[in-house]
Protein backbone atom coordinates (compact mmCIF):
# COMPACT_ATOMS: atom_id res chain seq x y z
CA UNK A 1 0.00 0.00 0.00
CA UNK A 2 1.07 3.57 -0.67
CA UNK A 3 2.05 5.57 2.40
CA UNK A 4 -0.58 8.08 3.62
CA UNK A 5 0.54 11.70 3.40
CA UNK A 6 -2.52 13.43 4.88
CA UNK A 7 -5.15 11.71 7.04
CA UNK A 8 -8.29 13.73 7.72
CA UNK A 9 -10.79 12.50 10.28
CA UNK A 10 -14.13 14.01 11.37
CA UNK A 11 -13.28 17.46 10.01
CA UNK A 12 -16.00 20.02 10.74
CA UNK A 13 -15.96 23.62 9.49
CA UNK A 14 -18.72 26.01 10.50
CA UNK A 15 -19.43 29.59 9.44
CA UNK A 16 -20.91 31.70 12.24
CA UNK A 17 -23.08 34.29 10.51
CA UNK A 18 -25.77 36.71 11.70
CA UNK A 19 -28.40 34.46 10.09
CA UNK A 20 -27.17 31.37 11.90
CA UNK A 21 -24.49 28.68 11.78
CA UNK A 22 -23.63 27.26 8.36
CA UNK A 23 -22.22 23.73 8.68
CA UNK A 24 -20.21 23.81 5.44
CA UNK A 25 -18.16 20.70 6.26
CA UNK A 26 -19.69 18.22 8.67
CA UNK A 27 -17.48 15.23 9.48
CA UNK A 28 -15.20 14.67 6.48
CA UNK A 29 -12.85 11.66 6.50
CA UNK A 30 -10.15 11.46 3.81
CA UNK A 31 -6.80 9.81 3.20
CA UNK A 32 -4.46 11.32 0.61
CA UNK A 33 -1.57 9.03 -0.32
CA UNK A 34 1.89 9.96 -1.53
CA UNK A 35 2.25 10.08 -5.30
CA UNK A 36 -1.44 9.36 -6.01
CA UNK A 37 -4.35 11.40 -7.32
CA UNK A 38 -7.52 11.74 -5.26
CA UNK A 39 -10.44 13.42 -7.01
CA UNK A 40 -13.01 15.13 -4.80
CA UNK A 41 -16.28 15.44 -6.72
CA UNK A 42 -19.76 16.80 -6.11
CA UNK A 43 -22.12 19.60 -7.08
CA UNK A 44 -21.37 23.23 -6.35
CA UNK A 45 -22.08 24.08 -2.73
CA UNK A 46 -21.13 20.68 -1.32
CA UNK A 47 -18.13 22.01 0.63
CA UNK A 48 -15.28 20.74 -1.56
CA UNK A 49 -13.33 24.00 -1.74
CA UNK A 50 -13.89 24.85 1.92
CA UNK A 51 -12.53 21.47 3.01
CA UNK A 52 -9.44 21.81 0.81
CA UNK A 53 -8.70 25.30 2.10
CA UNK A 54 -8.66 23.91 5.63
CA UNK A 55 -5.59 21.82 4.75
CA UNK A 56 -3.65 25.08 4.35
CA UNK A 57 -5.47 26.93 7.15
CA UNK A 58 -6.83 29.61 4.80
CA UNK A 59 -10.49 29.50 5.86
CA UNK A 60 -11.86 33.04 5.73
CA UNK A 61 -13.85 34.51 8.61
CA UNK A 62 -16.47 33.89 9.84
CA UNK A 63 -15.46 30.31 9.03
CA UNK A 64 -13.74 28.20 11.67
CA UNK A 65 -12.50 24.62 12.08
CA UNK A 66 -14.55 23.45 15.06
CA UNK A 67 -13.31 19.85 15.34
CA UNK A 68 -11.38 17.09 13.63
CA UNK A 69 -7.82 16.08 12.84
CA UNK A 70 -5.64 16.69 9.79
CA UNK A 71 -2.50 14.59 10.34
CA UNK A 72 0.24 15.56 7.88
CA UNK A 73 3.48 13.60 7.51
CA UNK A 74 6.53 15.72 6.77
CA UNK A 75 10.30 15.72 7.08
CA UNK A 76 11.57 17.63 10.10
CA UNK A 77 14.73 19.77 10.03
CA UNK A 78 16.87 16.83 11.21
CA UNK A 79 15.60 14.59 8.40
CA UNK A 80 13.29 12.40 10.45
CA UNK A 81 9.60 12.06 9.73
CA UNK A 82 7.14 13.84 11.97
CA UNK A 83 3.35 13.86 12.11
CA UNK A 84 1.69 17.20 12.77
CA UNK A 85 -1.99 18.07 13.18
CA UNK A 86 -2.73 20.93 10.78
CA UNK A 87 -6.08 21.54 12.51
CA UNK A 88 -4.31 22.70 15.68
CA UNK A 89 -1.99 25.16 13.97
CA UNK A 90 -2.43 28.93 14.18
CA UNK A 91 -3.52 30.15 10.70
CA UNK A 92 -1.19 33.16 11.08
CA UNK A 93 1.63 31.32 12.83
CA UNK A 94 5.14 30.70 11.50
CA UNK A 95 4.84 26.85 11.35
CA UNK A 96 1.85 26.82 8.98
CA UNK A 97 3.40 29.56 6.83
CA UNK A 98 6.43 27.30 6.38
CA UNK A 99 4.16 24.51 5.13
CA UNK A 100 1.84 26.69 3.05
CA UNK A 101 3.32 27.05 -0.44
CA UNK A 102 6.37 24.92 0.29
CA UNK A 103 4.98 21.50 1.23
CA UNK A 104 1.30 22.02 0.39
CA UNK A 105 0.49 24.24 -2.60
CA UNK A 106 -2.79 25.16 -4.21
CA UNK A 107 -3.96 26.08 -7.69
CA UNK A 108 -7.11 28.15 -7.43
CA UNK A 109 -10.09 28.02 -9.76
CA UNK A 110 -9.72 31.53 -11.19
CA UNK A 111 -6.11 32.71 -11.62
CA UNK A 112 -7.16 36.28 -12.43
CA UNK A 113 -8.36 36.72 -8.85
CA UNK A 114 -5.39 34.84 -7.39
CA UNK A 115 -2.56 36.65 -9.18
CA UNK A 116 -1.76 40.27 -8.35
CA UNK A 117 -2.42 42.64 -11.24
CA UNK A 118 0.07 45.14 -9.78
CA UNK A 119 3.11 42.86 -9.89
CA UNK A 120 4.83 41.03 -12.72
CA UNK A 121 4.71 37.28 -13.13
CA UNK A 122 8.38 37.06 -12.23
CA UNK A 123 7.99 39.11 -9.07
CA UNK A 124 5.23 36.82 -7.78
CA UNK A 125 7.04 33.55 -8.50
CA UNK A 126 10.44 34.70 -7.21
CA UNK A 127 8.77 35.97 -4.04
CA UNK A 128 7.48 32.44 -3.39
CA UNK A 129 10.91 30.91 -4.07
CA UNK A 130 12.81 33.38 -1.87
CA UNK A 131 10.28 33.03 0.95
CA UNK A 132 10.92 29.30 1.28
CA UNK A 133 14.51 28.85 0.09
CA UNK A 134 17.89 30.46 0.71
CA UNK A 135 18.44 31.87 -2.78
CA UNK A 136 19.59 35.21 -4.10
CA UNK A 137 17.27 37.32 -6.31
CA UNK A 138 19.26 36.27 -9.37
CA UNK A 139 19.07 32.57 -8.51
CA UNK A 140 15.34 32.86 -7.80
CA UNK A 141 14.76 34.49 -11.19
CA UNK A 142 16.68 31.73 -12.96
CA UNK A 143 14.58 29.11 -11.11
CA UNK A 144 11.38 30.95 -12.05
CA UNK A 145 12.33 31.04 -15.74
CA UNK A 146 13.11 27.30 -15.69
CA UNK A 147 9.76 26.53 -14.06
CA UNK A 148 7.87 28.71 -16.56
CA UNK A 149 9.62 26.84 -19.34
CA UNK A 150 8.77 23.54 -17.63
CA UNK A 151 5.04 24.35 -17.70
CA UNK A 152 5.11 25.16 -21.40
CA UNK A 153 5.36 28.95 -21.40
CA UNK A 154 6.99 30.14 -24.67
CA UNK A 155 9.92 32.57 -24.30
CA UNK A 156 9.76 32.57 -20.48
CA UNK A 157 12.70 34.99 -20.20
CA UNK A 158 10.42 37.65 -21.74
CA UNK A 159 7.12 36.64 -20.15
CA UNK A 160 8.62 36.79 -16.66
CA UNK A 161 8.43 40.59 -16.86
CA UNK A 162 4.80 40.64 -18.06
CA UNK A 163 1.74 41.44 -15.95
CA UNK A 164 -1.01 38.78 -15.54
CA UNK A 165 -3.71 40.91 -17.21
CA UNK A 166 -1.71 40.77 -20.46
CA UNK A 167 -1.91 36.95 -20.58
CA UNK A 168 -4.61 34.59 -21.81
CA UNK A 169 -6.58 32.38 -19.40
CA UNK A 170 -4.52 29.31 -20.26
CA UNK A 171 -1.25 31.18 -19.81
CA UNK A 172 -2.34 32.55 -16.44
CA UNK A 173 -3.24 29.05 -15.30
CA UNK A 174 0.21 27.84 -16.34
CA UNK A 175 1.74 30.67 -14.33
CA UNK A 176 -0.33 29.56 -11.32
CA UNK A 177 0.95 26.00 -11.76
CA UNK A 178 4.54 27.26 -12.05
CA UNK A 179 4.14 29.26 -8.84
CA UNK A 180 2.58 26.31 -7.00
CA UNK A 181 5.35 23.95 -8.18
CA UNK A 182 8.25 26.36 -7.63
CA UNK A 183 9.18 24.90 -4.22
CA UNK A 184 8.58 21.23 -5.16
CA UNK A 185 5.63 20.54 -2.79
CA UNK A 186 4.77 17.05 -1.55
CA UNK A 187 1.06 17.77 -2.04
CA UNK A 188 -0.72 19.88 -4.65
CA UNK A 189 -4.37 20.93 -4.33
CA UNK A 190 -6.03 21.83 -7.64
CA UNK A 191 -9.41 23.50 -7.13
CA UNK A 192 -11.24 23.15 -10.45
CA UNK A 193 -8.20 24.50 -12.36
CA UNK A 194 -9.66 23.85 -15.83
CA UNK A 195 -13.28 25.01 -15.39
CA UNK A 196 -12.83 28.39 -17.13
CA UNK A 197 -10.68 27.04 -19.98
CA UNK A 198 -11.60 25.80 -23.44
CA UNK A 199 -11.48 22.05 -24.13
CA UNK A 200 -8.10 22.07 -25.91
CA UNK A 201 -6.39 24.13 -23.20
CA UNK A 202 -8.07 22.01 -20.54
CA UNK A 203 -6.54 18.85 -22.00
CA UNK A 204 -3.10 20.48 -22.14
CA UNK A 205 -3.32 21.60 -18.50
CA UNK A 206 -4.41 18.13 -17.33
CA UNK A 207 -1.56 16.47 -19.23
CA UNK A 208 0.87 18.99 -17.75
CA UNK A 209 -0.29 18.37 -14.18
CA UNK A 210 -0.04 14.59 -14.55
CA UNK A 211 3.42 14.94 -16.06
CA UNK A 212 4.59 17.16 -13.20
CA UNK A 213 3.08 14.78 -10.66
CA UNK A 214 5.00 11.88 -12.20
CA UNK A 215 8.26 13.84 -12.32
CA UNK A 216 8.05 15.24 -8.78
CA UNK A 217 6.27 12.32 -7.08
CA UNK A 218 3.74 14.56 -5.34
CA UNK A 219 0.23 13.75 -4.12
CA UNK A 220 -2.56 15.49 -6.04
CA UNK A 221 -5.95 16.46 -4.65
CA UNK A 222 -8.06 17.40 -7.67
CA UNK A 223 -11.40 19.10 -6.97
CA UNK A 224 -13.92 19.03 -9.80
CA UNK A 225 -17.53 18.38 -10.80
CA UNK A 226 -16.46 17.05 -14.22
CA UNK A 227 -16.61 13.25 -14.07
CA UNK A 228 -14.97 13.03 -17.49
CA UNK A 229 -11.83 14.58 -16.00
CA UNK A 230 -12.08 12.24 -13.00
CA UNK A 231 -12.18 9.18 -15.23
CA UNK A 232 -9.02 10.34 -16.98
CA UNK A 233 -6.77 11.22 -14.05
CA UNK A 234 -8.03 9.71 -10.77
CA UNK A 235 -6.51 6.90 -8.74
CA UNK A 236 -9.13 7.30 -6.01
CA UNK A 237 -12.45 9.13 -5.89
CA UNK A 238 -14.32 10.72 -2.97
CA UNK A 239 -17.90 11.85 -3.63
CA UNK A 240 -19.04 14.74 -1.43
CA UNK A 241 -22.58 15.88 -0.68
CA UNK A 242 -23.59 18.68 1.68
CA UNK A 243 -20.41 18.61 3.72
CA UNK A 244 -19.95 14.82 3.95
CA UNK A 245 -18.11 12.16 1.99
CA UNK A 246 -20.89 9.80 0.89
CA UNK A 247 -18.77 7.37 -1.13
CA UNK A 248 -15.05 6.67 -1.33
CA UNK A 249 -13.11 4.14 -3.38
CA UNK A 250 -10.66 3.57 -6.21
CA UNK A 251 -11.68 5.08 -9.54
CA UNK A 252 -12.49 1.78 -11.27
CA UNK A 253 -14.77 0.64 -8.46
CA UNK A 254 -16.64 3.94 -8.12
CA UNK A 255 -17.24 4.21 -11.89
CA UNK A 256 -18.11 0.56 -12.49
CA UNK A 257 -19.84 -0.32 -9.21
CA UNK A 258 -21.23 2.90 -7.69
CA UNK A 259 -23.26 2.22 -4.58
CA UNK A 260 -24.56 5.52 -3.23
CA UNK A 261 -27.70 6.79 -5.04
CA UNK A 262 -26.03 10.20 -5.39
CA UNK A 263 -22.97 8.72 -7.12
CA UNK A 264 -25.24 6.70 -9.39
CA UNK A 265 -27.23 9.85 -10.24
CA UNK A 266 -24.04 11.78 -11.02
CA UNK A 267 -22.89 9.08 -13.42
CA UNK A 268 -26.30 8.87 -15.12
CA UNK A 269 -26.27 12.64 -15.68
CA UNK A 270 -23.11 12.48 -17.86
CA UNK A 271 -24.09 13.27 -21.48
CA UNK A 272 -23.37 10.53 -24.03
CA UNK A 273 -22.26 11.19 -27.61
CA UNK A 274 -25.32 9.52 -29.17
CA UNK A 275 -27.74 10.96 -26.61
CA UNK A 276 -30.54 13.26 -27.70
CA UNK A 277 -31.12 16.49 -25.80
CA UNK A 278 -34.39 15.28 -24.28
CA UNK A 279 -32.65 12.11 -23.02
CA UNK A 280 -30.45 13.95 -20.52
CA UNK A 281 -31.08 12.74 -16.97
CA UNK A 282 -30.35 15.53 -14.48
CA UNK A 283 -30.45 15.03 -10.72
CA UNK A 284 -33.81 16.29 -9.49
CA UNK A 285 -33.85 19.19 -7.07
CA UNK A 286 -30.90 21.20 -5.76
CA UNK A 287 -28.34 20.97 -2.98
CA UNK A 288 -30.28 22.12 0.13
CA UNK A 289 -29.40 25.33 1.89
CA UNK A 290 -26.88 24.80 4.71
CA UNK A 291 -29.31 26.74 6.93
CA UNK A 292 -31.99 24.10 6.33
CA UNK A 293 -30.20 20.77 6.35
CA UNK A 294 -32.51 17.76 5.96
CA UNK A 295 -32.85 15.36 8.88
CA UNK A 296 -31.54 11.84 8.53
CA UNK A 297 -29.72 11.20 5.26
CA UNK A 298 -28.87 14.55 3.68
CA UNK A 299 -29.64 13.25 0.17
CA UNK A 300 -33.01 11.64 0.91
CA UNK A 301 -35.22 14.51 -0.45
CA UNK A 302 -33.69 13.93 -3.91
CA UNK A 303 -33.20 10.16 -3.71
CA UNK A 304 -35.29 7.78 -5.83
CA UNK A 305 -34.37 4.83 -3.55
CA UNK A 306 -35.33 6.36 -0.21
CA UNK A 307 -37.48 4.47 2.30
CA UNK A 308 -39.17 5.29 5.61
CA UNK A 309 -36.01 5.51 7.77
CA UNK A 310 -34.03 7.76 5.45
CA UNK A 311 -35.56 10.97 6.80
CA UNK A 312 -34.94 9.87 10.43
CA UNK A 313 -31.59 8.09 10.60
CA UNK A 314 -28.24 9.53 9.64
CA UNK A 315 -26.35 6.69 7.91
CA UNK A 316 -22.98 5.57 9.23
CA UNK A 317 -19.95 4.96 7.05
CA UNK A 318 -20.17 1.35 5.85
CA UNK A 319 -17.01 -0.37 4.59
CA UNK A 320 -17.95 -2.62 1.68
CA UNK A 321 -14.35 -3.77 1.25
CA UNK A 322 -10.86 -2.52 2.01
CA UNK A 323 -10.94 0.18 -0.70
CA UNK A 324 -14.64 1.03 -0.90
CA UNK A 325 -16.95 2.68 1.62
CA UNK A 326 -20.39 4.27 1.40
CA UNK A 327 -22.66 6.29 3.70
CA UNK A 328 -26.13 4.93 2.93
CA UNK A 329 -28.78 2.96 4.86
CA UNK A 330 -29.21 0.59 1.89
CA UNK A 331 -25.94 -1.07 2.85
CA UNK A 332 -26.37 -1.19 6.63
CA UNK A 333 -27.66 -4.45 8.09
CA UNK A 334 -31.02 -4.54 9.85
CA UNK A 335 -29.46 -4.54 13.33
CA UNK A 336 -27.41 -1.42 12.59
CA UNK A 337 -30.46 0.34 11.13
CA UNK A 338 -32.50 -0.41 14.26
CA UNK A 339 -29.69 0.80 16.50
CA UNK A 340 -29.33 4.04 14.52
CA UNK A 341 -33.08 4.60 14.54
CA UNK A 342 -33.23 4.17 18.33
CA UNK A 343 -30.32 6.56 18.77
CA UNK A 344 -32.06 9.12 16.56
CA UNK A 345 -35.32 8.74 18.49
CA UNK A 346 -33.52 9.47 21.77
CA UNK A 347 -31.84 12.60 20.35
Amino acid sequence: MTEPLLEVSDLKIHFFTDEGVVKAVEGVDLVIERGKTLCLVGESGCGKSVASRAFMQIIRKPGKIVSGQMLFRRKSDDGTEEIIDLAKMDPKGYPIRQIRGKEISMIFQEPMTSLSLMHTVGHQITEMIRLHTDTTPTEAKVSAIKMLQRVGIPRPERLIDEYPFRLSGGMRQRVMIAMAMSCNPTMLIADEPTTALDVTTQAQILDLMLELQHDYGMALLFITHDLGVVAEIADDVAVMYLGRIVERGDADTVFNEPKHPYTQALLRSIPKIAMQRDELEPIKGMVPSPFRRPTGCQFHPRCAQRFNLCNQVEPANTHLNENHSVRCLLYEDAEARTSNAEAAAHG
